[in-house]
């Protein structure tokens, strides 16, 4: 079940400059992602007890851009140019704690949590990023122009992460400081943790990228 709401803000304010913001609530239920894969729900007999978030469940996702066109303004060094700014936010999909081993007997100790977890309780990292295109038209004739572009992204450089170590054993209930089931990944510190420790994060979408073309039209 997808629950959701959506506002959009559209603003030319002159042929030469937009903005575009939008906003999106939701909210995602389900039993389970997959029957046939480790993402099938822990006992097959009782899928009531799977009714929870959805691992596609985003609860906020925001995202505004801007189009500046110079236009023929600007002379010789700034005329032709079209800047393109992104701003992207999304908050964090769930993810399901994982005991890694057979806590009900079924066989089948890859989709199994810990004692007491109900499903998708962990709450996964915000994703944040800053993009911009940039392009430099020039006129070649009377219909063909010719277009350098450069494309960034992740501008900032920020670290988000993709991915989250979810086996915590099948006593999570029993680890020291326990509150509840309700947790969140955290970097790696190379001096107590390592990729094999619980709930730390194990990968990264990609750090800054810039890429270059060239555009013939006509």
């Amino acid at each position: 079940m997808y629950e959701g709401a959506i506002l959009e803000v559209k603003k030319r304010f002159s042929s030469h400059f937009s903005v575009l913001a939008n906003y999106t609530l939701s909210k995602a239920f389900d039993t389970t992602t997959d029957y046939n894969s480790d993402f099938g729900p822990n006992d097959n007999t009782n899928l009531g007890a799977e009714r929870a978030l959805s691992n596609f469940d985003q609860r906020h996702k925001v995202v505004v851009a801007s189009v500046v066109d110079t236009g023929n303004f600007g002379g010789r060094v700034f005329s032709g140019f079209q800047i393109a700014p992104i701003i992207r936010y999304n908050s964090g999909h769930p993810f399901n704690l994982l005991a890694g081993a057979d806590v009900n007997g079924d066989r089948h100790s890859t989709n199994d949590r810990p004692v007491g977890a109900s499903r998708n309780t962990g709450q996964g990292p915000d994703f944040t990023s800053f993009d911009m295109r940039i392009t430099r038209r020039f006129k070649m004739g009377e219909r063909a122009n010719l277009q350098f572009l450069v494309e960034g992204f992740n501008l900032l450089n920020r670290t988000n992460y993709a991915s989250v170590n979810n086996i915590v054993g099948p006593r999570f209930d029993l680890t020291p400081g326990f509150a509840n089931f309700n947790v969140q990944g955290r970097a790696v510190d190379a001096a107590t943790t390592s990729l094999a420790t619980p709930l730390v994060f194990t990968s990264a979408f990609p750090m800054r990228q810039l890429q270059f073309g060239v555009r013939i039209g006509f």
